[in-house]
């Protein structure tokens, strides 16, 4: 169920003119979605709300009724009336607190009408072949992403974060593993020595004590070649960040190395080739999308195709993933290909496992 940030009441679905809130009957606080406030908020009043949110830093205490995370507190009338809102920018949910709704000043069409609820009765009258539902909020609907620049990984068939939340703590572990691994390759490339260093330093899964198995690690750090590196690179930066930011730098290191080191064993035990150096940082960065799909299953994941955007929950976008290494590494076992789907495999479990854990133990926390 929805539980009021406020007093952990039950929240009922409550349909109004332009949509559905969440309102909590103990103490008169609501959700709504971004989506519903638009049809019934005014448009420059939409607009700051939505840049303050998102340069502003979630504040302690008060959390998503959806999401559990906390939500930034923003003043979307600066200057004008002390109204300040709570806003889930991974849900694009905003919570108001008692009185607060009334004061969202409405389009101008419909100046002075301002926000109306029907009554519970009355929506039940309304529909009563919608049942209400409890654990989900009416999604927002995109044009396309807030960034300019995320049309350019898109139009090469890339996924990216339609709105990316403000990060609590700069991503340096992931920021600097970015660094190391390009300086590395870029390095290893000027050098003329790339292949040498991959058939040295690069886990070969029939050789496991190799270099007193440093090879296990120094995979990690190693690329076959650009594409590989700047496919890896864009997937760690665009997930990397948030989940360093949600776990924290140690264990954002530990369900990497945790990660990396599965997929190299599930690599070694079905590998039809196991003299082949194995290199990359792919198992480990599948445990953060892993992690990521879990933590934030209702973040929007946006594809480009011919044109159109098409936005899924960040889960949905996942099991297609999932779909994919799985029909990957039955081929790789029956002998065909070159990428390790099976070391995918590997990393992904450790993150929906570590996932699973972080979700369960917040939902355990007292707010």
């Amino acid at each position: 169920m929805l539980a009021c940030p406020n007093c952990t009441a039950r929240l009922s679905r409550v349909l109004t003119a332009k949509g559905v809130l969440y309102v909590c009957s103990q103490c008169g606080g609501r959700a709504a979605a971004i989506s519903v406030l638009r049809k019934q908020a005014d448009p420059s009043f939409m607009k700051t709300l939505r840049l303050a949110a998102y340069d502003s830093r979630p504040r302690q205490g008060r959390r998503c009724p959806h999401c559990a995370r906390p939500m930034a507190e923003v003043c979307p009338l600066p200057g004008q009336a002390p109204l300040m809102l709570d806003v889930c920018t991974q849900c694009h949910v905003v919570w108001f607190d008692p009185k607060e709704f009334a004061q969202v000043p409405p389009p101008p069409a419909a100046a002075g009408l301002g926000p109306q609820l029907l009554s519970p009765a009355a929506a039940e009258a309304a529909l009563p072949s919608q049942p209400a539902k409890q654990g989900r909020l009416p999604r927002d609907d995109y044009l396309g992403p807030e960034r300019l620049w995320k049309y350019l990984p898109a139009i090469f068939g890339m996924p990216v974060e339609m709105e990316a939340d403000r990060l609590a703590r700069k991503p340096v572990l992931t920021w600097g593993l970015s660094a190391v691994m390009a300086l590395l390759f870029l390095y290893l490339l000027s050098q003329g020595v790339l292949q040498p260093a991959l058939s040295e330093w690069g886990f070969i899964p029939g050789q496991w004590a190799r270099r007193a198995g440093l090879t296990l690690l120094s995979s990690f750090l190693l690329h076959a070649g650009p594409l590989h590196l700047l496919s890896n690179l864009y997937f760690f930066v665009i997930f990397g960040d948030n989940v360093e930011d949600h776990l924290g730098r140690g264990r954002f290191i530990l369900l990497l190395l945790g990660s990396h080191l599965a997929g190299m064993a599930l690599h070694a035990g079905l590998t039809p080739r196991p003299e082949v150096p194995c290199v990359g940082a792919s198992a480990g960065i599948a445990g953060v999308i892993a992690y990521y799909a879990v933590a934030f299953p209702h973040a929007r994941i946006g594809f480009l195709f011919w044109f159109r955007w098409f936005a899924l929950p960040a889960f949905v976008a996942f099991l297609l993933f999932l779909a994919l290494q799985l029909l990957g590494s039955w081929r790789q076992v029956a002998g065909f290909g070159s990428v390790s789907y099976l070391g995918h495999l590997g990393g992904l479990a450790i993150g929906i496992m570590v996932g699973l854990i972080a979700r369960l133990r917040s939902a355990n926390v007292p707010r």
